[in-house]
């Protein structure tokens, strides 16, 4: 038994030593760099480009099978830019011999260094990989398939450093040119089990736009010993960007998460996750489902409260507002799932300033997009958000010296997203105020197709009354074409006009009811384009600023028809116990032929039209003085009652005149007192022929 033994260890010395014998002769005999021209020729041949080996090829036998080369340059395509389509500084590889034969890999730190990657796409569209891709997709033959393996060899790697990499991106078709430079990637030994330390750097560079982007990820990497699930534990992703829509000192963004991922089951986690840039801060959790195969993620996110003004600002993007406080506070919370294509925001709640907006949000198909939406808010104020007067009132005025009818050549298309955009939504508002107009409960429902965009119903409570009604715009042709059916009912039009224009030369409460059609985007298209129909009435109201009894009074004293004090009722107002009519809209020029008004001292009819395009209005109203209010104990003051008098109203709707035409009234009462002797003379005269008459017929019976 013991020569047995002595015997073994014999054999085995002997074979140790035999082996060693043989490396050192190998790596006395065998030098590869006297193969060098051969593997560049064996390479040229398979890849069909020029393959280039500057340094020499250092191998290692024992007890580490290793690799290290350096100076390779593998040839461009033909007709690209680059000289070279890839440049390696140095390359280093090593495997243990000795665990090799028991199916255990294990490498020492794989190194690669001054890597140089120039990728190409000419303007025909053609890539500068793609004969490389096609040899390297070449099918296998049977015979040099590997043999199946009943288990997989057991792998360790020391670690990888990646240094000092380059990677251009050069696409001539879309004029575009990005840079991965200072690529780097170290890691620990790569383990099963094992925490793997890994830090990574990259910064990238584009000239359109002009930006650059600076990445460092620290993490810490584990996974379990069949290598199914992996764990990213502490991963802190920085980000650094400056350029072109930037803030000048550049912006930095900060991604931290635990992230684990099980290949087994097909899932990723991200939890938790926070987000913090500049002004900017948001955290939420994101998991993942059929990883591999057919995503579907899910997840909540939390947008702490920032100012958007500040943002804005950063971003050489300042924003002003009316209100000084408008767009300080933004904020909210939201969960999204996102499945086949189709992302779903539900719950959905955002705050800005005093407004809070709830409901979901479903984009079902964002190529479409197909969008369905359900959103309330419980009040805005949309004047806040609007820019300062003063700004208001530098904006040029479409009006003299311009020329609207023509759209700017080369301006972008207002409604492109809009034909092609699906969209189902419900909008409630409980409180309203646009162009200084309240409305409270506003509802309506939106459909778009087809570049047609329809909102019905539309509803709204409005100064004491309703709104209800339907908007039609329709984008499909070259020009937009607007459809509005509007009713107003109930209304105090002087509260309405008041806050809508500041001046409510309109009060009562009444209704409107407006048919409309235009065709054109700008105001001064829709007023020329402008067709349609309208009526109104009004009860127990006025119209300020003209009292029309008073007009009429202080014309007829200076005409000398009346010397007695007419009763005008309230100064500078004509109050009406009703007022109605209907308008018919001809390419912008209104026009009326039937007002009615009813006053105590008045009774009042008009007829006349308004020109939008011209922005002047040239109206004819009647009048005639009711006589039961003429002043009192007054032989006179019954001299314009019951008499018609116009009085003109001309000039720009914004300062338009009033003018009684006292003349036409003298003339329509002197023919009245014409026509009145007239009526006398023929009475007369038919009593002076009738007594004749009568003396002649008692005559001739007596």
């Amino acid at each position: 038994m013991a020569s047995l033994f002595k015997w073994l260890i014999g054999l085995t010395l002997a074979l140790v030593l035999l082996l060693g014998a043989a490396v050192v002769i190998l790596m006395t005999v065998v030098d590869p760099n006297d193969y060098k021209p051969q593997i560049v020729e064996a390479a040229q041949k398979q890849l069909g480009r020029e393959l280039v080996i500057e340094q020499d090829i250092q191998l290692s036998v024992f007890p580490w099978l290793g690799l290290d080369i350096g100076g390779v340059r593998l040839g461009n395509a033909p007709g690209f830019e680059a000289e070279w389509f890839a440049e390696v500084e140095r390359l280093g590889v090593k495997a243990k011999l000795l665990p090799l034969l028991s199916k255990q890999i294990e490498v020492d730190t794989l190194i690669l260094r001054g890597l140089r990657l120039n990728l190409e796409k000419n303007a025909q569209g053609k890539t500068n990989w793609e004969d490389l891709a096609g040899a390297a997709d070449a099918p296998a033959t049977e015979q040099e398939a590997p043999a199946a393996s009943d288990s997989a060899p057991a792998l360790q790697v020391q670690g990888i450093q990646i240094e000092d990499a380059r990677i251009v991106w050069d696409d001539r078709q879309a004029g575009q040119q990005y840079t991965l430079d200072g690529v780097r990637l170290v890691t620990g030994s790569l383990t099963p089990g094992a925490e793997v330390p890994i830090e990574a750097a990259v910064s990238f560079t584009s000239e359109q736009p002009a930006m650059r982007l600076d990445a460092k990820l620290d993490a810490t990497l584990s996974s379990d010993p069949e290598l199914k699930v992996f764990e990213v534990a502490g991963l802190v992703l920085q980000l650094d960007a400056s350029g072109e829509g930037l803030p000048e000192g550049g912006a930095e963004l900060r991604l931290e998460t635990d992230l684990v991922a099980d290949t087994a089951a097909d899932t990723l986690v991200l939890k938790p996750l926070a987000v913090s840039g500049p002004a900017l801060s948001a955290s939420g959790q994101v998991a993942v489902k059929g990883l591999q195969t057919d995503p579907a993620a899910t997840g909540e996110l939390r947008i702490a409260e920032t100012n958007l003004k500040t943002l804005a600002a950063m971003f050489a993007s300042p924003i002003e507002t009316t209100d000084p406080q408008a767009l300080t506070r933004a904020g909210g919370e939201l969960g999204f799932s996102f499945a086949k294509g189709a992302l779903r925001i539900e719950p959905l709640e955002l705050r800005l300033d005093d407004s809070t907006l709830k409901g979901h949000l479903h984009l079902l198909d964002s190529q479409g997009p197909v969008v369905r939406t359900t959103l309330t808010l419980d009040e805005i104020d949309l004047d806040r958000y609007l820019p300062p007067a003063a700004e208001q009132a530098d904006a040029a005025p479409a009006g003299e010296g311009s020329s609207p009818s023509k759209p700017s050549t080369g301006a972008a298309d207002p409604f492109a997203a809009l034909r092609t955009l699906d969209l189902v939504g419900e909008f409630t508002i409980n409180k309203l105020k646009v162009a200084k107009l309240r409305m409270n409960e506003v509802r309506s429902k939106l459909v778009a197709r087809n570049g047609v965009l329809k909102v019905d119903p539309m509803k709204a409570g409005l100064y004491q009354g309703n709104l209800a009604g339907r908007l039609v715009l329709d984008t499909a042709g070259k020009r937009p074409k607007l459809a509005l059916k509007e009713s107003l009912t109930e209304i105090q039009i002087g509260p309405l006009l008041d806050d809508l224009t500041g001046q409510g030369r309109l009060t009562g409460r009444g209704e409107v009811h407006v048919d409309i059609r235009a065709t054109g985007l700008s105001e001064p298209e829709v007023r020329r384009t402008l067709n349609g129909s309208s009526r109104f009435v009004f009860r127990d109201g006025a119209v300020k600023g003209v009292n029309i009894a008073q007009l009429i009074r202080d014309a007829s004293s200076r005409l000398g028809l009346s010397n007695e004090q007419i009763e005008i009722g309230t100064p500078r107002q004509t109050d009406f116990s009703e007022l109605g009519g209907s308008m018919t809209i001809t390419n912008g020029v209104i026009r009326n032929d039937d007002l009615q008004a009813k006053s105590p001292l008045l009774r009042v009819s008009g007829k006349g039209q308004v020109d939008l395009p011209k922005d002047t209005i040239d109206y004819r109203v009647l009048t005639e003085l009711v006589g039961s209010l003429q002043g009192q104990g007054a032989a006179d003051s019954d001299g314009l009652a019951g008499v018609p008098i116009p009085i003109r109203v001309r000039g720009p709707l914004t300062d338009p005149s009033f003018r009684p035409d006292l003349e036409g009234a003298v003339k329509a009462r002197a023919q009245a007192e014409i026509d009145k002797q007239k009526q006398k003379l023929q009475e007369k005269a038919q009593d002076a022929v009738k007594d004749k008459l009568d003396g002649a017929l008692k005559g001739l019976f007596n």
